[in-house]
């Protein structure tokens, strides 16, 4: 890296300015159609219930459903980034976006479990290159010593449309039925991907702004070599302790997408013979908690702990606590309780954003991109994973009513998460922070 003094002109400090207010707009943008992905995400867990019923689906063809958008979503991981890079990440974000419309319209109409599996599908593709797309945003248009901040935020922010998928989704559907309500949320999504094209631009220079770098008049140029694509792939699924992260992440981000997104609407109306609404209300607090554990764990492994691993290792310990009164408690806990146990796990859970700096600093800078979406692979692949495996092991006992099994079916379904868990902090234990040597 290199600093060429330059001497700093009135017109440079306005450019700046303006640079610094468009790229807000372009966060905006970004984290609209963030929040409809999270949206997407949780919804299932609200849904779900009302799938079953209607198409009078099992245990294990709910969960392939729910699991379907966490398949798609791991498939993009890579290619999104790939797309980002070369095609740009305003192009690949509208095309993608305005595909998970077209997925959302399918969901929305489907009369059989393959129209229903096939909506969400579509719908995991589309949204799947949002995030990674975003990283190639924010490194073109903020210094490096930002990105970790808003890239925190934008977790955040997401988790406002998880939020949205509990409660507000309950009023909703009740009012238009959840396939209007989907309907909805489909031509909202073909909105989203046209303000995304409109307000996204690439890079500064696309808006005659200067580089994020140009600060104080001063320009920094960083030569950066771009790697071959064998040679991205070779080194970041060649290193060794890259598994112990991915590992550890398939079942942390996996399992807490399959309780909360998914199978925690469910258990909350089987096991505690909830509301529809109540329930929504209950799960709101798993969102809720994400939302202030991400930025928190951010700022821990930053400023306190000032470690990737430390964050990740303990946060899922913690997490692993709140499977046991999920699990041996289940169905004598007050719906106080359950605010509170559901606020907790998300708080918990929210402590995983720590993953992706953690995979990041294993490698050369040049390999980052590649770390992240292959990271993602195994976040996304654990969500569809425990989501079908979970309601293959409820539908291994026998209903007592209609789409309405007993507290020992949940109890084993949660139990494998758990499972899950355990095995993935015992691995990374043996995780060694900092920079594989190539």
């Amino acid at each position: 890296m290199k600093v060429e003094p330059k001497s700093s002109t009135p017109q440079d400090e306005v450019l700046i300015v303006k640079l610094k207010r468009y790229r807000l707009w372009i966060f905006v943008a970004i984290s609209v159609t963030y929040i409809l992905s999270y949206f997407q995400r949780a919804a299932p867990a609200v849904v779900g219930p009302e799938l079953m019923r209607e198409f009078s689906l099992t245990p294990s063809e709910l969960g392939l459903v729910g699991s379907m958008y966490f398949w798609a979503y791991a498939v993009t991981a890579v290619p999104g980034g790939l797309l980002a890079d070369s095609w740009g990440a305003r192009k690949t974000i509208t095309a993608f976006v305005f595909l998970a419309g077209i997925g959302g319209l399918i969901f929305s109409l489907g009369t059989s479990m393959i129209m229903l599996a096939t909506g969400r599908f579509i719908v995991g593709l589309g949204v799947g290159v949002v995030y990674v797309a975003a990283m190639r945003i924010l490194a073109d248009w903020y210094k490096s010593d930002e990105r970790g901040t808003y890239s925190g935020i934008l977790l955040a922010v997401g988790n406002v449309g998880a939020l949205i998928s509990t409660t507000p989704l309950v009023f909703l559907m009740g009012n238009i039925g959840w396939r209007n309500s989907f309907s909805l949320v489909a031509i909202l999504t073909f909105v989203t991907a046209a303000i995304s094209y409109g307000v996204i631009r690439n890079k500064p220079s696309d808006m005659g702004l200067p580089s994020p770098n140009q600060v104080n008049g001063a320009v920094m140029q960083t030569e950066v070599v771009k790697p071959s694509l064998g040679e991205s792939l070779k080194t970041v699924f060649g290193t060794k302790k890259f598994y112990l992260l991915a590992i550890l992440l398939f079942s942390y981000y996996g399992s807490f997408m399959g309780v909360g997104s998914l199978w925690a609407g469910p258990y909350l109306q089987n096991v505690y013979g909830l509301s529809k609404e109540l329930a929504g209300s209950v799960l709101m607090m798993f969102p809720l908690g994400m939302v202030f554990g991400c930025p928190i764990a951010g700022y821990m492994s930053d400023k306190i702990l000032k470690s990737r691993k430390k964050v990740l290792f303990w946060g899922c310990l913690l997490h692993i606590l709140f499977y046991i009164p999920l699990i041996f408690l289940a169905g004598s806990l007050s719906t106080t309780m359950l605010y509170a146990l559901f606020f907790g796990y998300g708080l918990t859970g929210g402590t995983f954003v720590s993953c992706f700096t953690c995979s990041q600093e294993i490698y050369e800078p040049k390999f980052a991109g590649t770390a992240v979406g292959a990271l993602n692979m195994f976040l996304f692949g654990g969500g569809a994973f425990y989501q079908y495996v979970m309601g293959a092991v409820v539908g291994t006992f026998e209903p007592i009513a209609k789409n309405v099994y007993p507290v020992a079916a949940y109890q084993a379904a949660f139990a494998v998460p758990a499972c899950g868990l355990i095995l993935g902090v015992i691995l990374f234990a043996f995780f060694k922070e900092g920079r594989e040597e190539q």
